[in-house]
């Protein structure tokens, strides 16, 4: 007899757009593959956290533009908006697990980080890095084995 034990990584995703998924130095290959291993390994538990969705207002489909028709609308409809003004730290839910991935924060949203003991949900990505989405979906996959 054989048995299969699935652990379900309960994780929030925080994804940032300018300067993390578009333009940035990583091929569009390796950003789609990013954004679609978030969708479908965290259902309902990816979060845009990007000027392009804040104070209520969401215009993360004109911003994603550079993706592909299928995989804009896919994110459009599948990635939860937050609602922010001053400081993208005050849209994470620090009461659970999560990676938030972006290519810039203030001084202020890194100490929200340090002052909730999560400085290492981070991960910075480095814009002008050929590698950088590959590195934040390793990121995101040792994260989930932690």
């Amino acid at each position: 007899m054989v048995f299969f034990c699935f652990i379900i990584v309960l994780m929030n995703i925080y994804l940032d757009i300018a300067g993390t998924l578009g333009w940035t130095q990583s091929p569009l290959n390796d950003v789609v593959e990013l954004l679609e291993y978030c969708l479908d390994n965290y259902p309902g538990q990816v979060y845009w956290l990007t000027t392009f969705c804040k104070n209520g207002i969401n215009r993360t489909y004109e911003a994603l533009s550079f993706l592909p028709d299928d995989l804009r609308q896919r994110a459009f409809e599948e990635v939860k908006p937050t609602d922010w003004s001053a400081l993208k730290t005050d849209a994470i839910d620090f009461t659970k697990p999560f990676v938030w991935i972006d290519d810039s924060i203030y001084d202020s949203e890194r100490r929200a980080l340090d002052e909730h003991f999560v400085e290492d949900s981070y991960y910075w990505m480095n814009s002008s890095d050929p590698e950088g989405a590959k590195k934040a979906l390793d990121f995101i996959k040792n994260r989930a084995k932690a």
